[in-house]
């Protein structure tokens, strides 16, 4: 029955060089799942200690609860564990890796990874704001998918992007993340790229697949369509919108527990993009008014939805007013866009995007 709640191996940091930003700390990993992760927590155990001690706090604050209370009651009437062992038990290695390098506790570290799922079950305010964009390879043009991430203030402050190489295969991945977490976004060295959108609900799936494992997920997959298939055929556990690309396109998913709707502007629309209100699946609520999409949708009409990446990163820099509302980037902790060619590059800001130049980041030169 469902149930919801309405609501050592040689690893080493690369150093930035004169043309970098000193912001965004870049961590190789490799080797067992717990491997990467023990190095993860020991490499930014600081990072990870503040990091915690700001998650804490922060839920307690909009809790009122002690955070052993939380984690505990929370923890004993979820099954998150057994889905995360059903789909993807190498993630539970490592999380235990970063919870042994860093010094905390495993379950403090794991409560950590569902942070979306635990704020919702308490029907606390959704801050998230953050824009996305999937635009189709053309003739000229490869495939993009893009995005503004704007998490919660308590993610703020280390920017973070782990180059990780798999164990089992020749993929790697470049995850944009905050210290301790095992994923934001990310892409994978076969040209999938994946972002993701908190939806404004308090709705979640007791056993359903937790967002930031979704993401590890799908990237694990060496194909476009794998990793379609992987989006619907998972329960997900928190409602979420997904842009996956792929070399030839990208697709956008309003997803919760196991009902999804696929967005697109228009039947034949080459490009794809996401705000933080259904647009789609308004079944469990209406769309609301929201300036950054309005703002998108008019600014690529105004380029006759021709889309490049100088495109794209105008957009996403964008500061103007809307309808009297001003687009703002406060809450933004780093911009990515994802070229998904034959060789797939990564370009990204540790900051808003406004603030700070994208750095460029592909895999070859991160070897």
């Amino acid at each position: 029955m469902k149930k919801y709640i309405i609501l050592p191996l040689i690893i080493f940091i690369i150093s930035c060089s004169s043309e970098e930003s000193k912001h965004l700390r870049v961590v190789q990993l490799e080797g067992t799942p717990y491997n990467r992760g023990l190095i993860h927590g020991q490499t930014l155990k600081e990072e990870i200690k503040i990091i915690i001690e700001k998650f804490i706090n922060t839920t307690e604050d909009m809790t009122k609860m002690k955070f052993e209370d939380n984690k505990e009651n929370f923890l004993n009437k979820t099954k998150y564990m057994d889905s995360i062992s059903k789909w993807n038990p190498d993630l539970i290695q490592e999380i235990k890796g970063i919870a042994d390098g860093s010094g905390i506790d495993f379950d403090t570290i794991f409560l950590f990874q569902i942070g979306e799922e635990l704020h919702s079950n308490f029907k606390l305010t959704n801050s998230f704001k953050c824009t996305a964009i999937g635009v189709n390879k053309t003739d000229k043009t490869p495939c993009y998918v893009a995005q503004n991430m704007d998490p919660p203030y308590f993610l703020h402050g280390f920017p973070t992007l782990l180059h990780i190489k798999h164990k089992r295969s020749d993929l790697e991945f470049f995850i944009f993340t905050s210290p301790g977490l095992i994923a934001l976004n990310g892409l994978n060295s076969k040209g999938i790229g994946l972002v993701a959108n908190s939806l404004p609900d308090f709705y979640y799936n007791l056993e359903g697949l937790p967002v930031a494992f979704v993401i590890r997920s799908v990237l694990e997959r060496e194909s476009f369509e794998e990793a379609v298939k992987f989006i619907l055929n998972i329960k997900h556990a928190k409602a979420q919108n997904y842009i996956i690309g792929g070399p030839n396109k990208a697709v956008c998913f309003e997803c919760f527990d196991d009902r999804k709707a696929n967005f697109k502007p228009s039947d034949n629309s080459e490009i794809t993009y996401h705000t933080n209100h259904y647009l789609k699946l308004n079944h469990i609520s209406n769309s609301k008014y929201c300036s950054r999409l309005t703002i998108m949708c008019e600014e690529i009409e105004n380029r006759n939805y021709n889309i490049g990446l100088d495109d794209i990163k105008e957009i996403l820099c964008l500061k103007k007013w809307n309808a009297g509302r001003p687009i703002s980037h406060a809450f933004t902790y780093g911009s990515t866009i994802m070229e998904l060619s034959e060789f797939p590059v990564l370009y990204i800001t540790p900051d808003q995007p406004d603030k700070e130049r994208y750095l460029r980041y592909d895999f070859s030169r991160s070897k």
